[in-house]
Order: structure tokens, then sequence, then C-alpha cells
């Protein structure tokens, strides 16, 4: 038998047959493809896809937390609305809610009695005054500001002071220890600025002891009534006014600085605090009176006063720490004293005030250990 190789070319026998690849590189990507449709279109059918725990749950509406509370709020609001309108509030101290027959309801404390009003002021003063006006004008009439000016009238500090007698005017020593050649100035919305001298001073400013200055007009303000001095020794819960012309407030004052700035208009008036006496000390000399109306640097030298507008004592200095602060003031007995051996007569008041209103307590004093006067 010949070989395939030497016999004839179209000898089927002979014949090699070579396959032919055809390259489809798109048909794998066409089944993934499908794949992926079926799974998605299986997914599709209603209740395929589930979470765990899910069956059953209720639907919530759709809201954002805010509207949520304040939903909230608004029921209770209207819930508390609708006790208070069927309430009953009554004079003699009782309350009742509404579908409650039985019982008259909790029993209240009396209501404090109303302050007593003044066309002049917010209240008047006791029956028997020899002031006509409401006690905020007898502190405005009376009430000074006190200013100190070196020789060339450099600025040389300030506080406050307050009338005795028509033409005395008493404050702290450390208020106007003054510069030789210096001078010193009273201001007060009734008299304008007058200048004063130094008619009689304390030994001594250091606080604790006898600080006390008496300036003179040459000549009398006719229009002032000046305050009188409680002789009788200060009480604990009495309530008092301070009234003075501390430096923060006029700092933000525009009367204060035209009056700096030498123009004339509207003078500053007295800034007034309340607060009560909580404990009063011995001193050195002297008797000291502790209360919580508000004072600092500028109100020395101003009056403390009880509610029929007497003077319990001389604001001096204040004392703080870090757990608190406490005010100081020296007793009017003690001023009354200086007073007379200055050869002055004072106007003198020995019965005890009748309150308008109680007052709300004050915290406890703290035990304060740095004294800084009160200028």
């Amino acid at each position: 038998m010949k070989s395939g190789r030497d016999g004839n070319p179209n000898d089927a026998e002979s014949q090699i047959e070579i396959p032919v690849v055809v390259n489809r590189p798109w048909i794998p990507v066409a089944i993934a493809c499908g794949v992926a449709l079926v799974v998605l279109l299986f997914l599709l059918i209603p209740g395929v896809l589930r979470y765990p725990g899910t069956e059953g749950a209720r639907a919530l509406p759709v809201a954002t937390p805010h509207q949520e509370i304040n939903s909230a709020l608004e029921e209770r609001i209207a819930t508390l609305q609708g006790l208070l309108d069927g309430g009953i509030c009554v004079r003699d101290g009782t309350y009742a809610l509404p579908g409650d027959d039985s019982s008259p309801g909790p029993e209240l404390a009396a209501l404090p009695p109303a302050l007593a009003q003044s066309p002049a002021g917010p209240e008047a003063l006791p029956e028997g005054s020899e002031f006509a006006g409401s006690l905020l004008d007898l502190i405005d009439q009376a009430t000074t500001l006190v200013l100190v000016a070196g020789p060339q009238g450099e600025s040389g500090g300030m506080g406050t002071g307050f009338f005795v007698t028509s033409d005395t005017i008493l404050t702290n020593r450390h208020v106007v220890d003054i510069p030789p050649g210096g001078k010193i100035f009273v201001v007060n919305p009734g008299i304008g600025v007058k200048e004063a001298s130094i008619a009689a001073q304390s030994a001594t400013d250091t606080p604790g002891t006898a600080d006390f200055a008496l300036l003179r007009l040459a000549t009398p303000a006719a229009s002032v009534t000046p305050l009188s001095l409680v002789t009788t020794r200060a009480t604990r819960l009495t309530n008092v006014v301070a009234a003075g012309f501390p430096g923060m407030v006029l700092d933000t004052d525009a009367r204060f600085r035209s009056l700096l700035n030498g123009e004339s208009g509207e003078l500053p008036t007295a800034v007034t605090t309340e607060g009560v006496i909580t404990a009063t000390q011995a001193g050195s000399g002297t008797e000291i009176i502790l209360h919580t109306a508000q004072i600092s640097p500028g109100n020395s030298g101003g009056p403390l006063l009880d509610r029929c507008g007497r003077v319990l004592g001389i604001n001096t200095f204040i004392r703080t720490q870090d757990e608190g602060r406490m005010n100081y003031a020296l007793a009017a007995q003690d001023l009354h004293r200086f007073l007379t051996a200055a050869g002055v007569t004072a106007t003198a008041a020995a019965e005890t005030c009748p309150p308008a209103a109680e007052g709300t307590p004050s915290p406890a004093p703290s035990d304060p250990t740095a004294p800084a006067a009160a200028k």
C-alpha cells in the first residue's frame, strides 16, 4: 500500500483535516447577565424579599424626632391648660382642681400685702413721714455722688454720700482721701454740682474701724430733706435698701460721661439694691452690719436704709473669697456719735420701722477673709 505522502493528493485516505476554531468572547458575559436578570425578577416577586423579625411589624408614621417631641409637648400643654382653665385661685389661699368638689384643695400660704403705691414713686413711706413722696424720691434727693479731683483737675476717685443736714454730707473717710491741692465735688440732680470741704473725719479708714468723713457745703441746700439715723441696734432679717453710685454702673451711663466732659444735662441718679440684714458683729470700736443688698466699688459712703427711708448704716467695704462675698456697713449708732462729736445735730429715729412687705430671705453669709473697700 502506498503512503499518502507519495500518492495522489486527492486520495481521501491521504487528506489531513485541520479544525477551524471560532472565537466568541461575548458568550460568558451574556450568560452572566441572563442569570442576574433571572435572580432580579425572582426577588421582585412580592413576599420574597424579607428581613428577619419583620413579620407582623407595625408601620410607623413618617415624622422627624422634633415633630414627635413637639406633638408630645403640645398634648401636655393642652392638658395643663385645661386644668388651669378649670381651676379656681381665690384670695383666701385655697386652690381647687376641676372635678374635685369634695375638698377645697390644699392650703397655700397667705398672699403678702401689696406694696403701697404713690403717684411719686413705686413705694410710699409710712404715714407720719415728714417727707412728702416715695421711698425712691427720698433716696434720690438725699444721696449724692462724691467726686475727688487732683490739683490739675485729674480724677482722684469717687464714692457716695448722703445729706444728714441741709449743708452737711456724710461719707467714708477713704472716699475723700485727696492729695494736697485737690478738690471734692458732690453731685445730685436736685442741687447740681457743688464743691464741698472736709469738716471732720475719723482717725483711720481701716476696714472694721470708724471710717467716717463729714463734708460741708458753702450754702445750705434748701430743697433737701436730710436722712434720719436709727439709733437702735439693727436686727437680722430686717429688709434694707442700699443706695449709691457703683463705678461698674456709671461706666455705661451716658449722663456720667457727659458730666466728666463738663457738659450740661441730666445728672446720674443713685443705684438701689435690696436685701436683708444677715448678722451684726463687733468691730474695732464700731458695730458692723452684714447684709445682702449688693454693693461694689463706688458704693462706699452710701446709706443702708430700712423701708421707712431711715439710715441703719453706711456702706463701707466688701469681703470676697472663693465661696462667696459679703457686704458690710458701719452701724448708724456710731455715725450718730461721730456727728455729735463734730457738733452736728442730725435727726434720730428710735422706733422700729413697720415693714411694707416681707422680702425674700437671701442666702446666709459666707465666711469671707479678704477685706476690700467698696470705694
